[in-house]
């Protein structure tokens, strides 16, 4: 299952360009494979876009576990 924001990924497309190998790595396990493992993936399913650093690896799953538990407790906090 192909990840819908592969040709739009900040990450890949920009960050990544000048480690073209590196970044098809990284598509082929987690754009082109398993995008729900993916940590970029994560926080852009829930909480869209724009919350998503530009430099979040998909690989750094614990840091995206804090984004979004840190935007858990400002939602509850406000």
């Amino acid at each position: 299952m192909e990840c819908e924001l592969l040709t739009t990924c900040i990450f890949l497309n920009d960050r990544m360009a000048n480690q073209s190998v590196i970044a098809e790595m990284f598509k082929q396990t987690y754009c082109r494979g398993r995008k729900l493992k993916c940590a970029r993936y994560a926080v852009f399913v829930k909480l869209g876009i724009a919350k998503v650093p530009p430099d979040l690896f998909p690989s750094a799953t614990d840091r995206a576990k804090r984004i979004l538990q840190e935007q858990a407790a400002q939602f509850r906090g406000a």
